[in-house]
């Protein structure tokens, strides 16, 4: 009789050999995420945008209507933007403040950014000639190749770099473009930085509007708000 209780001791160190791998199993499987999370910080998808963010102190963000311009109940401050620009210039929001300025987050390997450019390139030459020195336009572009936006701007479609409107650089999405994604509407995982997006300071230096995606920059509704902003 003597081996029955060593009998019924094997299921119990089965059940703790399994309990012990499932702990294993798991501390290695956080320890990837981790990992896998600080991989994907250091390098941005390349991807197009979609409708959806986190905010930070919470686990998603308020849904923001993709294609279109949102206008925000609750204007935050503009983080601040010291930028290069392709034509060898700088661009500083420190130094428009009291100006209306449009920071569009863009690449030239994104069709809807493509897609969208002429508009809003004729939208933004439009209204600083029509307020100068009260309004700017900048396209902020976040492609790794140093030519590449050159080359964009050189096709008949633009003939060049767009006058009055500010062409800045910011190679793989660096804190600038991280920051306006976190703070413009609370999308503050890597996988959410994707392109186009597009942030509207107004005069006070707040972030007023928001457009995740692309969107038809000749609508009349988008001058009216931006003029709106203009004479306000």
């Amino acid at each position: 009789m003597a081996p029955a209780p060593a009998t019924r001791s094997r299921p119990l160190l089965a059940l703790a050999a399994f309990a012990a791998a499932v702990l294993v199993a798991g501390l290695a499987w956080k320890a990837w995420e981790i990992t896998e999370t600080a991989n994907r910080l250091a390098a941005v998808p390349a991807r197009s945008a979609a409708p959806s963010g986190s905010s930070a102190g919470s686990s998603r963000a308020p849904e923001i209507p993709f294609n279109q311009l949102v206008v925000r109940s609750d204007p935050v401050p503009a983080p601040p933007v010291e930028l290069p620009t392709a034509d060898g210039k700088s661009f500083s929001l420190a130094a428009a403040r009291g100006q209306v300025v449009v920071l569009n987050f863009w690449a030239t390997w994104c069709p809807p950014c493509a897609k969208e450019m002429p508009g809003m390139v004729r939208l933004g030459q439009a209204l600083s000639r029509k307020y100068p020195g009260k309004f700017r336009m900048v396209a902020v572009s976040v492609d790794e190749e140093a030519g590449a936006v050159q080359r964009f701007f050189s096709t008949p479609a633009y003939g060049g770099l767009p006058r009055d409107v500010a062409v800045a650089l910011e190679p793989g999405a660096g804190l600038v473009t991280r920051t306006y994604y976190c703070v413009g509407r609370g999308a503050c995982r890597p996988e959410e930085v994707q392109f186009p997006e597009t942030y509207i300071v107004d005069r006070a230096g707040r972030i007023s509007g928001v457009v995740v995606g692309d969107i038809d920059w000749s609508d009349p509704a988008v001058s009216l708000y931006l003029e709106g902003l203009l004479r306000g």
